[in-house]
């Protein structure tokens, strides 16, 4: 690849990954009116590990991480895949699309925090009035969402858990980057995590009649495994690795937007005043929150 189109293709790349992840939303919506969150949380899961483990052996990759890497690869199983996907299906099926989506952005916020508590950088004034603004309009919309247009209290929550536990993951894969390949990094946090989510979801999966989904549902299962956990994974992965983190990540930024148009377009999700300024002033939090970040002191990915 030429070195003037590297950078157009990486921002078509990161284009891509979230508007692939944004349309996920509502077609896990449109899917659970026909299967268990669980179910489907295990079905999908089924389907990527098996791509994971068929690519690693052609590839040649190790299946287990090095003896230096394990404790790592616990955190980035729990994290990334065995508790996200338990907060993030159930979330998701107790809000609406969008709200999920808008709680789910405040991952970075959770990160920054993380970071600045190991010392790895400093927050900036703006940053921190920025992180302020943000928490101070997530506790609005958390707290006063109610009816179906905003979701239940309950389901909200458990989507700041999958922030909370998608936050947790990356900044530990910063730190695997130094023991494990980008393909080792996700078998590491695919094959521990889907033991995890086979045994919460095993039940559900046992308890659904499958001969009653529809084409659509099935689908549905097939493309929101392999478009949101292989390809964008993959596209965004190399976007970041070209645009760098705080470039490359800003993107991530358009997932409630993108979000919101796909629920308002596939589920008829309804918006109104309070909604709109609520994600609004989250949005401009967050936007504030990344001008405002600067790096100091070691920087785990190296």
């Amino acid at each position: 690849m030429t070195a003037p189109l590297r950078r157009p293709l990486a921002v078509l790349a990161a284009l891509v990954s979230v508007v692939i992840w944004a349309v996920n939303y509502p077609a896990m919506k449109i899917a659970f009116r026909e299967i268990s969150p669980l179910a489907f949380t295990g079905l999908r899961f089924l389907l990527v590990m098996a791509f994971l483990l068929t690519e690693a052996l052609v590839r040649r990759e190790r299946l287990v991480p090095p003896p230096g890497a394990r404790g790592l690869a616990v955190v980035l199983a729990l994290s990334g895949v065995g508790l996200y996907q338990w907060f993030y299906a159930l979330g998701l099926a107790s809000t609406s699309s969008f709200s999920a989506a808008l709680l789910n952005s405040v991952s970075p916020l959770i990160a920054m925090l993380l970071v600045v508590l190991f010392g790895w950088e400093r927050m900036s004034p703006l940053a921190g009035a920025g992180s302020l603004v943000a928490w101070g309009a997530v506790a609005l919309f958390v707290t006063s969402a109610r009816g179906p247009d905003f979701g239940s209290t309950a389901g909200n929550l458990m989507c700041l858990g999958a922030a909370t536990s998608w936050a947790v993951y990356n900044v530990a894969s910063a730190r695997a980057a130094r023991f494990l390949s980008p393909l080792g990094t996700q078998l590491a946090a695919f094959g521990g995590g889907t033991v995890l989510v086979l045994a919460y979801t095993l039940p559900d999966m046992v308890r659904q009649d499958y001969t009653r989904l529809s084409p659509w549902t099935w689908a549905i299962a097939v493309l929101s495994t392999f478009l949101p956990l292989v390809v964008a994974f993959r596209l965004w992965l190399g976007a970041v690795r070209t645009l760098g983190v705080a470039q490359g990540t800003s993107f991530g930024f358009l997932i409630p937007v993108l979000a919101g148009i796909a629920s308002a377009i596939l589920t008829g999700e309804r918006f109104n005043a309070q909604k709109v300024l609520s994600a609004a002033v989250v949005l401009a939090g967050l936007a504030l929150t990344r001008i405002g970040r600067r790096p100091d002191g070691a920087d785990p990915a190296r």
